[in-house]
């Protein structure tokens, strides 16, 4: 996984045209059915074009059976633009996020299961497991819970956000956050990889975690080895 750590780094979505985007959309939509981090009509995720244009999906749609006509462009306020279907009401928590994170290009919102298993087990992923969680993802926050579809949804991540590109919501699910979509979605998938080691521990017994020394030799890595920029909360 950290070998590959480098395409990740490099990349971002002003490397690509909008067809691409729309192309590379559909093609997230159908990996995170496909993986189980959403189900139905769950879900949502969203890259900026520009300063003022968003590109996100659809509604009341499986994410599986997107087509790239189905993606909606809206404004930074919310509004309406262009395409057929209208996007998600939770597009609000999108749009938190673009506020006050100019350096993010792409936000997923997802329901990842083992993630999900874990809060509403007491549970959070803030322990040095893996190599992987401490240089990539650091400790976990949860957002307090907010209903859905309200204005305490984006509220709930206010203090969060500028700390971390990794949030689960309570009683719901997750956002993750990234230069370009592929980077977002790679985050939710190690967060979910994460949490599935860590139940599957528990189970075992006692999980052990990396000693403090080994979490330095770690974090240095992440500075001048893998010069990773984007926020996490260190362990």
């Amino acid at each position: 996984m950290l070998d590959g750590i480098r395409e990740i780094v490099n990349r971002t979505d002003e490397q690509q045209d909008e067809y691409s985007l729309r192309e590379e959309m559909v093609l997230i939509g159908k990996r995170l059915y496909d993986k189980g981090l959403i189900a139905a009509t769950e879900g949502n995720f969203s890259v900026r074009l520009d300063e003022e244009r968003i590109l996100a999906t659809p509604r009341g749609m499986c994410k599986a059976e997107l087509g790239v006509e189905d993606l909606s462009i809206i404004d930074v306020r919310g509004n309406h633009l262009e395409g057929a279907r209208y996007v998600s009401t939770e597009i609000a928590l999108h749009l938190e996020v673009y506020r006050q994170r100019k350096d993010v290009r792409a936000v997923v919102h997802a329901h990842p299961p083992h993630c999900i298993a874990l809060m509403l087990g007491g549970e959070q992923l803030d322990k040095p497991i893996l190599a992987e969680n401490v240089i990539l993802l650091g400790k976990i926050p949860i957002a307090p819970y907010a209903t859905p579809s309200t204005e305490e949804v984006p509220a709930s991540i206010r203090d969060y956000i500028t700390q971390t590109d990794c949030i689960l919501l309570d009683h719901h699910g997750s956002l993750t956050v990234g230069r370009s979509l592929r980077e977002a979605f790679y985050k939710l998938e190690m967060m979910e990889h994460s949490a599935k080691a860590y139940l599957l521990a528990m189970q075992i017994g006692q999980v052990r975690e990396l000693s403090r020394d080994e979490i330095a030799r770690l974090m240095e890595l992440r500075e001048k080895t893998y010069r990773i920029k984007w926020p996490i909360i260190p362990f």
